[in-house]
């Protein structure tokens, strides 16, 4: 080959480089025994190790591939191969990306390597997951509405009849029976409306709140009903900006997350409620300033499992078991509610410390929603 012939062979290749690294697509070429050869710029974004680290390492062993059995022998007669593979990037996050190889050939037509095409489908999957969870989630409502309203038809006459019943029994032992099934039955209409309130929507009137008193009062319900071997904390800022929304809603908010801690701390713990202030945090869209009420609800428990925590605000996920009984709506009704109140929650554990969740929920956003809570705090006192 002239001189020339080389130069202009050089270019070619160095063109070729150029457009590989200029892809966003993982590039990867492979020989037969799964080592790797190429690794462009686009593979080092999506997956964190760096050509140096990759080239000569093992694909299976580098990005454990989630590829089927019998893998191998469709590339071999087909040539090519397209399909879904779940991968681990360097820094162990899990990515889902669209693969397409083809088998390359020697100038004798023998296989010599694979060449890989990736394209990062991670937030698309996320997106799908997301859509198929609420499509899910409107069947259930859908279902679980028509299976209520029937249980509320029911339960109608059943108690008209046991009020009658126990008016025409003589003895106090029938009495008392009739008692209990009527308290039991009265139960079950009090859950069915809850059920129905959540799968319709919570949608009732709104005042304006002073967060410290809600969380003060929730923290004294909380003292007299857990055990005494749990301590219970509050630490709130000074001055909080109230917030609007519905009291009894944003207290069972409150009070249900801290069912969950309590439940994770069976033997003794510290549950803190903290409070303050937070300017600027882009957390809803209901506020301009992304001004809002942080509650922080910190326990001392078991923890959350990493695989499991982004279930937990799933309805009638529960990993309540044996002694502590669930229905698995609790997390999922807090979800609901705050979503309702343009709020949002987050949770954070580790097994074996703890877990904590924070609140947010936009602040009221005018002064003059300020003067009348100061108004009504004073007219309050002096009544």
């Amino acid at each position: 080959m002239t001189t020339n012939g080389r130069e202009s062979q050089q270019e070619k290749l160095a063109i070729q480089a150029g457009l590989l690294d200029l892809t966003q697509d993982a590039l990867i070429i492979r020989d037969l025994e799964d080592r790797i050869e190429v690794w462009n710029r686009g593979a080092e974004r999506l997956y964190g190790w760096g050509a140096a680290e990759a080239l000569g390492q093992n694909i299976q062993d580098l990005l454990h591939d989630s590829l089927e059995p019998g893998f191998e022998g469709d590339l071999s007669d087909n040539g090519e191969w397209n399909g879904e593979l779940r991968q681990t990037t360097k820094d162990g996050k899990t990515v889902f990306v669209r693969s397409r190889m083809k088998l390359v050939r020697d100038a004798a037509g023998y296989p010599r390597s694979v060449l890989i095409a990736n394209t990062d489908i991670t937030e698309q999957k996320t997106i799908q997951s997301q859509l198929l969870r609420v499509q899910r989630m409107e069947t259930f409502g859908r279902l679980f509405s028509g299976i209520a309203h029937d249980l509320n038809n029911e339960l109608s006459p059943m108690l008209l009849s046991m009020r009658m019943l126990e008016h025409k029994q003589p003895d106090a032992e029938s009495r008392r029976w009739f008692e209990t099934l009527r308290v039991s039955a009265q139960r079950a209409g009090r859950l069915i409306t809850q059920l129905l309130s959540f799968i319709k929507g919570i949608d009732e009137e709104r005042i304006l709140i002073r967060p410290g008193d809600l969380i003060e009062e929730t923290a004294e319900i909380l003292r007299s009903t857990f055990p005494k071997s749990i301590e219970i904390k509050t630490a709130l800022a000074n001055d909080l900006w109230p917030i609007v929304g519905n009291a009894t809603h944003l207290q069972q908010v409150l009070i249900n997350v801290c069912v969950n801690a309590r439940d994770a701390m069976p033997a003794d713990g510290v549950l803190t409620i903290e409070a303050e202030n937070v300017t600027g945090e882009p957390i809803s869209t209901c506020t301009d300033d992304g001004n809002h009420l942080l509650i922080k609800i910190t326990d001392t428990g078991a923890g959350i499992p990493l695989e499991i925590i982004d279930k937990i605000f799933d309805a009638f996920f529960t990993t309540k078991n044996g002694d502590i009984t669930g229905t698995g709506l609790g997390l999922f009704t807090v979800s609901r509610i705050l979503a309702n109140h343009k709020g949002s929650i987050k949770v954070s554990s580790k097994v074996g410390q703890g877990t904590q969740f924070q609140i947010y929920i936009p602040v009221a956003d005018s002064a003059a929603s300020l003067l009348a809570v100061r108004t009504a705090h004073a007219q309050n006192h002096h009544s």
